[in-house]
C-alpha cells in the first residue's frame, strides 16, 4: 500500500468516525429534547437547566434556540413567557436561525416591550426575509410605539406588500395612530398643505368604512381653518368652505361633538365669510346648530350663549339687510329667552311693536 492510498484510507476511516459521533451525539439531542419537552410542562426552569449543562459538554449545541421554543411552547396566554423567549434568542446570531425562530423573535420582542431592540433586529431580519409577514407587521408597529411616524408609514407601505398580505386590525389601528401622529407633526410645523395631503385621502378611506371618527374630523378641520390664515380672498374662502363642508357632515353622523362641530361652523367659519351679517350666508350653520343645541336635554349656559350669538345674527341680518321687521323681531324674542336684558332685542322688540302699531 502506498502513501497515497496509506492516506485516503486514514480519511476514510476518520469521516466515518464523524459520521458515527455526530449520529451518537443527535441521539443524544433527541433524548434530550423528549426528556426536556414534557418536563417543561410542569418544570420548564428544570428543562432549561439540562438544555444548558449540555451545552457545556458539546460546544456549539443551540441550547437557546431550544430553550426559546420550549418557552414558546408553554406560553398559552401567549403572553406570558415573551421576555423569556426573546432573551433565549438574544445570545444567538440572526444567522443562525430560521425564518421560522427569526419572526417568533421579532414578536416576543415586541410582546415584552423591547421596541428599540424589535427595530434594530427586525430591521436586520428582513434583508433575509423582506416579504415575512410577521417581521413586518413587528417592525411597523415598534417604529410606531417609538414615535417614529414617517418611517412607520414607509413601512406599513411594507406590510402590505408582505406575503400573505393579510392584515390585522391591530394593524389598522397602529396606522390610524401613524398617519394622525405624522399629520399632528406637520400641522405643527405649520406645514398645512403636506398634513393635508396626507389627512385627507385617509379621513375618505375611514368614511368608506364606517369608521369615521369625530378625531379624524376635528384634526382635518383645524388644518383647513389653520391653513385659512395664511390665505386671502377667495382662496380663504375656498379653505374656509371646506372646513365648513366637512363639519356639516359629520355633524348628522355624531352625538358626541356634534354641538361642538356646528358650533365651529357658525362662529369659526360662517362669521368669517359674513362678519357684517350683510350676506346672509350663515343662516344654514346657525339653524343646524339650533336644531342640534335644542335636542340636548339640557342646556347649559355655553349653549344659552352660542345660540343668542346666532340669533343675533339672524335678527340684525332680517332687520338691517331684508328689513322684515317681523321676522327680526322673532329672533328677538329667542335672543330675549336666555337674555332678558339684552339691549339690542328689546330695541328691535320696541322697534317692530311702533311699525306694528302705525300699520
Amino acid at each position: 500500500m502506498n502513501m497515497i492510498q496509506r492516506l485516503l484510507l486514514i480519511a476514510g476511516l476518520l469521516i466515518g468516525l464523524a459520521a458515527g459521533v455526530e449520529a451518537q451525539t443527535q441521539r443524544q439531542v433527541d433524548s434530550l429534547l423528549n426528556i426536556c419537552k414534557p418536563l417543561a410542562q410542569t418544570d420548564i426552569k428544570a428543562a432549561e437547566a439540562k438544555l444548558l449543562a449540555f451545552k457545556q459538554q458539546y460546544f456549539g449545541f443551540p441550547a437557546e434556540l431550544y430553550i426559546a421554543q420550549l418557552y414558546d411552547a408553554a406560553d398559552k396566554k401567549g403572553t406570558e413567557y415573551r421576555a423569556e423567549v426573546a432573551h433565549a434568542y438574544d445570545q444567538m446570531s440572526l444567522s443562525l436561525m430560521s425564518r421560522g425562530d427569526m419572526e417568533l423573535y421579532i414578536l416576543s420582542l415586541f410582546y415584552s416591550g423591547r421596541n428599540d431592540a424589535c427595530v434594530a433586529k427586525a430591521r436586520e431580519a428582513l434583508g433575509y426575509y423582506p416579504q415575512s409577514l410577521p417581521l413586518n407587521r413587528f417592525y411597523f408597529r415598534s417604529l410606531v410605539s417609538q414615535g417614529r411616524y414617517r418611517e412607520s408609514l414607509t413601512a406599513y407601505e411594507n406590510l402590505t406588500h408582505a406575503q400573505p398580505a393579510v392584515l390585522e386590525h391591530s394593524d389598522t389601528v397602529h396606522y390610524s395612530v401613524a398617519v394622525t401622529g405624522w399629520v399632528r407633526y406637520l400641522y405643527q410645523q405649520g406645514k398645512f398643505e403636506e398634513a393635508a395631503r396626507w389627512m385627507e385621502p385617509f379621513a375618505q378611506q375611514r368614511r368608506q368604512h364606517g369608521q369615521m371618527t369625530d378625531d379624524v374630523t376635528m384634526q382635518l378641520a383645524n388644518i383647513y381653518l389653520e391653513w385659512a390664515k395664511e390665505l386671502q380672498g377667495e382662496e380663504k374662502e375656498r379653505m374656509l368652505l371646506k372646513a365648513d363642508g366637512l363639519l356639516a357632515q359629520r355633524i348628522p353622523e355624531t352625538t358626541m361633538n356634534d354641538d361642538l362641530f356646528a358650533y365651529m361652523r357658525v362662529a369659526m367659519i360662517q362669521f368669517q365669510l359674513d362678519p357684517e351679517a350683510q350676506k346672509g350666508t350663515a343662516i344654514p350653520a346657525i339653524m343646524q346648530m339650533e336644531e342640534v343645541f335644542l335636542k340636548k336635554p339640557q342646556l347649559d349656559e355655553k349653549h344659552k350663549e352660542r345660540l343668542v350669538m346666532g340669533y343675533r345674527y339672524l335678527m340684525s341680518y332680517y332687520f338691517i339687510e331684508k328689513e322684515d321687521y317681523a321676522l327680526a323681531a322673532q329672533y328677538a324674542e329667542k335672543i330675549l329667552l336666555y337674555e332678558p336684558k339684552n339691549e339690542g332685542a328689546l330695541q328691535v322688540r320696541e322697534l317692530y311693536q311702533k311699525v306694528k302699531n302705525k300699520g
